[in-house]
């Protein structure tokens, strides 16, 4: 009698859980920033001035690579490769950057990445747990900024990100947790 109570339980147990997605791993992904979110990081992009703004108001707005972190210092060298293409005039580039060329060894850049991503995964837990499907849900933001300086004074600017990051990522194996036999075995053999 106890084993037919304990066979009873125990799928009762395994009925519960065969819908409970709380048990699928999730995952944070951040680079540290001194802003909450994507529209913050834009508002502070946005009072940085070229022509204005100097090296100390620009830490100031959150964009200290010593600091803050999550930033690339950058040499003229690196701004050159980064904006003169061989096949694309000079005097095609902003004004700012010019004055960065011809500057040179006064000129300096910094360049950040902010993002913050929350990663999911959704579904049945068990054909997750058995390699069938895993679903993963993943959302968030990435901002990136580049800033150059020529004499501690903003000269240029430029901004680009993902302001609303929403992925949704289904991975099928039809033959579950054999799926990848094969090529283990074949490794194996060698």
């Amino acid at each position: 009698m106890l084993d037919k109570r304990y066979v009873v339980s125990l799928l009762l147990m395994l009925t519960g859980l065969s819908g409970c997605s709380s048990l699928l791993p999730s995952e944070h992904a951040e680079a540290r920033s001194p802003f909450g979110d994507y529209l913050d990081s834009e508002i502070r992009y946005s009072q940085a001035i070229p022509g204005k703004t100097t090296r100390s108001e620009l830490f100031a707005l959150g964009f200290d690579p010593l600091t803050v972190g999550n930033g690339k210092m950058l040499s003229f060298i690196d701004i050159r490769l980064m904006f003169v293409q061989a096949n694309v005039p000079l005097d095609y580039l902003p004004d700012g950057l010019l004055s960065c060329l011809e500057a040179k060894d006064r000129c300096v850049g910094y360049a950040f990445e902010f993002n913050k991503t929350d990663t999911k995964r959704v579904g049945n837990f068990w054909a997750d747990a058995f390699n069938f499907r895993k679903k993963r849900e993943l959302q968030g933001w990435v901002f990136r900024a580049v800033f150059i300086l020529v004499d501690d004074m903003l000269v240029h600017k430029l901004s680009n990100g993902e302001p609303n990051i929403r992925r949704y990522e289904v991975k099928r194996n039809p033959l579950g947790p054999l799926q990848g036999a094969g090529d283990f075995i074949f490794d194996q053999m060698k």
